[in-house]
């Protein structure tokens, strides 16, 4: 018997309800259908109105959980077109705000992934971290990134505040490495995840994938460590790195990485770096272009700026490949009706990175 199902699986990055329509044949799926919804919205269309201040603002603004990667992409762009670097104070109190970024991201994920399979108790302790976590990024970056984060640097000096932010994480990566080597060799999510949803290397590569959805895939790929940035070249993370390309990999990956990010956070903490957190940036942007890329919570993020010699007069952006339909047919055919949304979930798409104009 063949029949059609449609599901709209609850991913946190999911802005818009994504519907995806499955062929089904017994329990095992056959056929895909998948038209990602990822909106029409051009964010920088009026560069010529808007001020420096709505532009980083407006980066900030693009994407729920990475606000910090594209603001920190788009200042990273426009020093490198001024040729002017933000000092290493500044660039150290700004991966702080990254990593924290990208394991709040991480356990949200994680959260969601456990709720798919019925873990309740994991689910919630994830989405209690990730929220401590957010609490204390928005401390540090005093509740506003876009007004914290500016080319050249930061707007504001460390204080007891800052370093009593980053310090929290201590008592986070207490709790988060017994929760995650307890639950990454669990034998219910073992039975639930191995071998489900397998993007291979091979199909990694084709795919042109990323972040961590490839380094799942046994993919070695990581801006931070390839193309060092900021202070990325002193602190520079362990990679996290799987083989299984499952969803049992991803899990694991994600778990790792948000270790990992917080031990850079607690790094910067415990060697605090001293000096000035902005320089002066020249009165009028040179003709010319530049761009930078960072490594965001869904994997590597490049902005490109030009210039007209007066001010911004373009703004290009481009993310990771995320799922589209190509790579939902890969991973869902074939797959058991029941691991569906937890096949996509795992995938950490994100629907508001993509619909942003490409390089």
């Amino acid at each position: 018997m063949t029949y059609t199902l449609t599901i709209k699986p609850v991913a946190p990055a999911f802005l818009r309800p994504q519907r995806f329509v499955l062929k089904v044949e017994g329990e095992r799926i056959v056929d895909v259908e998948y038209r990602p919804d990822t909106g029409d919205e051009v964010p920088f269309s009026r560069l010529e109105r808007m001020r420096f201040s709505e532009i980083v603002a407006t980066a900030a603004r693009l994407c729920p959980d990475g606000g910090i990667s594209h603001a920190l992409a788009l200042c990273h762009a426009i020093e490198a077109l001024v040729e002017t670097p933000a000092p290493p104070c500044a660039e150290r109190l700004r991966l702080a705000a990254a990593e924290l970024e990208r394991a709040a991201s991480h356990l949200t994920t994680l959260a969601a992934l456990f709720r798919i399979l019925s873990l309740g108790s994991l689910a919630q302790s994830c989405a209690a971290d990730a929220t401590a976590i957010r609490r204390s990024l928005s401390t540090l970056t005093g509740g506003d990134p876009a007004a914290w984060l500016r080319p050249g640097g930061l707007e504001r000096e460390p204080d007891a505040t800052t370093w009593k932010a980053l310090a929290e994480v201590e008592a986070i990566l207490a709790r988060l490495f017994p929760l995650a080597e307890r639950t990454v060799a669990r034998p219910m999510l073992l039975a639930r995840t191995v071998e489900v949803g397998v993007i291979s290397a091979t199909a990694a590569t084709q795919y042109g994938l990323a972040g961590p959805l490839a380094r799942a895939a046994g993919l070695s790929a990581d801006v931070r460590r390839d193309a060092p940035y900021g202070a990325y070249a002193e602190l520079m993370p362990e990679l996290a790195l799987q083989e299984g390309g499952d969803v049992h990999a991803r899990i694991a990956v994600l778990f790792l990485e948000t270790l990992e990010a917080l031990r850079l956070v607690q790094r910067v903490a415990q060697e605090r770096q001293e000096g000035p957190v902005r320089v002066r940036l020249p009165e009028t942007l040179p003709v010319g272009a530049a761009s930078a890329v960072v490594e965001a919570p869904r994997g590597p993020l490049r902005y490109y700026v030009a210039s007209d010699g007066g001010q911004i007069s373009a703004i290009r952006v481009q993310s990771a490949p995320q799922l589209d339909r190509l790579l939902a047919r890969t991973v869902l055919v074939n797959a058991a009706l029941d691991d569906a949304a937890l096949i996509v979930v795992s995938t950490d798409p994100c629907d508001t990175c993509p619909a942003q104009p490409q390089v």
